[in-house]
């Protein structure tokens, strides 16, 4: 059974997705039950992976380039990682707020165990499926509470996501022009000869490719879906959505560029370095700018979420070992960051019955510790120690400083200190005006919620904690994240 580990990640939400389907019952043991068996099955895998090994699993015997292989190494292991981990939070969650049926469940299961799919294959046009299907699932998702501005944000979504996908489509179809194989490796391995032919169609693909994660990752200016998407999809999707599903895109676009376009086509492709830290900047400036004007905290959130995507850009786009460490660390850092907010703001908005920051005066007084979360999580978002953001952000300001771009680390700090006056306007809010009364059900649009449930506190605090661990014990999430690193900077020509 060992040996089919890395499958058996991927079939168990899958499996559990569909008995979802068949009971009313047991649809939360089911679904929470899965997600701790993918958990236990890669954590059996953790000790191999953290000392710099690579685990491949081929479907049906079948090797590449014929076969479909699943590969899991450094990178895939981070990711899916942090897939897993907020996932089953997700789902824990949401077991209070009763009116999420079977279909709610069906559709998140089906969800992570796409992205463990599209980062598991080794195999480009699998992970084009993976995504087409992760795709669909979200949008339904986003439109679940069947509200005319989840509609619309939702078919955006669709749209958008749909022209995204097909930019990435043609890359491939490009790709497989050129070499007569879909396997990732063995396309990294004919590459070279196709360059020295077809220069301007490796380039091409590359364009397509990176242009269709652009509009996945919601990079400026191809994000018009993401505030929307965002903002009006039910909380704990949100949370998935800002905290994991955006980070797939970024996966896939290292993968790429690293696994792909990383053999004598790099000397072209290095170029994408400093696309990467020019999108970046742009992007983090026009995240918090946006943010800065909200009034709607899920919509201000959502933005935020651009905002953070640009750092993350500008440590990929240094490109050394310090600034992969950092925007890796990042990654990590936003999705505990961005899940405790979303978290945070579910329980917010269903007490208060609005999602106007000014109609949330009092919160504070009335649960204290679920704004004490909410600061924290705001904290580590602004870069203030000692959360686990600003270690992030550090790693990132230093590598900048050590390749000679003292620029960015101005800007960096400049987006950090507007970061810091739209969450301080939200915190303010909340200690103003006396303290509600608390109900015993509130209500988030069409969701019932138990005020004060255990398993809606209980993802929250594990997640505050996680930011204060990782900023205290940075090293905790950096040594998860070095077997990724020295993946990436092995495919680096010198």
């Amino acid at each position: 059974m060992a040996i089919h580990i890395p499958i058996l990640i991927i079939i168990s939400p899958l499996l559990a997705a569909f008995l979802v389907l068949l009971t009313r019952k047991y649809k939360i043991i089911l679904a929470t039950t899965s997600i701790i068996a993918s958990i236990v099955f890669i954590s059996t895998l953790s000790s191999r992976i953290l000392s710099g090994d690579k685990i491949t699993y081929h479907l049906g015997g079948w090797q590449g380039p014929l076969g479909v292989s699943l590969v899991i190494d450094g990178l895939s292991f981070f990711f899916s990682s942090i897939v897993l981990g907020l996932g089953l939070l997700v789902i824990i969650y949401s077991i209070p707020e009763r009116r999420y049926s079977r279909t709610y469940y069906f559709l998140l299961l089906i969800s992570l165990s796409s992205m463990i799919g599209i980062i598991y294959t080794a195999d480009i046009f699998n992970m084009y499926v993976f995504y087409e299907l992760l795709s669909l699932v979200v949008y339904l998702l986003i439109a679940y509470n069947m509200k005319g501005m989840a509609l619309r944000a939702s078919f955006n979504y669709l749209i958008m996501g749909g022209v995204g996908l097909s930019f990435f489509l043609l890359g491939i179809g490009f790709l497989y022009a050129m070499t007569g194989t879909l396997d990732i490796y063995h396309t990294a391995e004919q590459l070279p000869t196709a360059f020295n032919s077809s220069t301007r169609m490796v380039i091409m693909s590359f364009v397509l490719i990176a242009t269709g994660m652009g509009i996945k990752i919601a990079v400026f200016p191809l994000h018009g879906w993401l505030p929307d998407a965002h903002s009006m999809a039910p909380s704990p999707v949100s949370a998935l959505l800002s905290g994991v599903t955006v980070k797939i895109g970024i996966y896939c676009l290292i993968r790429m560029i690293y696994s792909v376009f990383s053999t004598e086509t790099f000397s072209i492709i290095s170029s994408s370095h400093t696309i990467l830290i020019v999108l970046g900047v742009v992007t983090l400036l026009f995240g918090a700018s946006m943010a800065l004007v909200q009034t709607d905290l899920k919509r201000l959130l959502a933005y935020s979420t651009i905002n953070q995507i640009g750092i993350i850009f500008i440590g990929l786009g240094i490109g050394t070992e310090l600034g992969l460490t950092g925007a890796l660390f990042h990654v990590l850092n936003h999705a505990i960051m961005k899940g405790t907010l979303f978290f945070c703001t579910g329980i917010m908005i269903a007490d208060a019955g609005t999602r106007d920051v000014q109609g949330l005066s009092g919160f504070g007084r009335q649960q204290p510790a679920i704004t004490f979360a909410f600061i924290i999580a705001s904290l580590g978002m602004i870069g203030i120690p000692p959360t686990n953001g600003f270690v992030s952000k550090w790693l990132i300001c230093l590598a900048a400083a050590e390749a000679g771009y003292t620029i960015l680390v101005v800007i960096i700090l400049m987006a950090s200190a507007i970061t810091a006056a739209y969450y301080f306007r939200v915190i303010q809010v909340l200690f103003i005006g006396p303290p509600k009364q608390s109900s015993v059900l509130i209500y988030e649009g069409k969701q019932m919620i138990h005020g004060g449930n255990f398993f809606k506190s209980l993802p929250i605090y594990i997640l505050v904690a996680g930011c204060l661990l990782l900023g205290l014990v940075p090293a905790l999430g950096i040594s998860m994240l070095k077997p990724a690193v020295s993946l990436l900077l092995s495919h680096v020509i010198p």
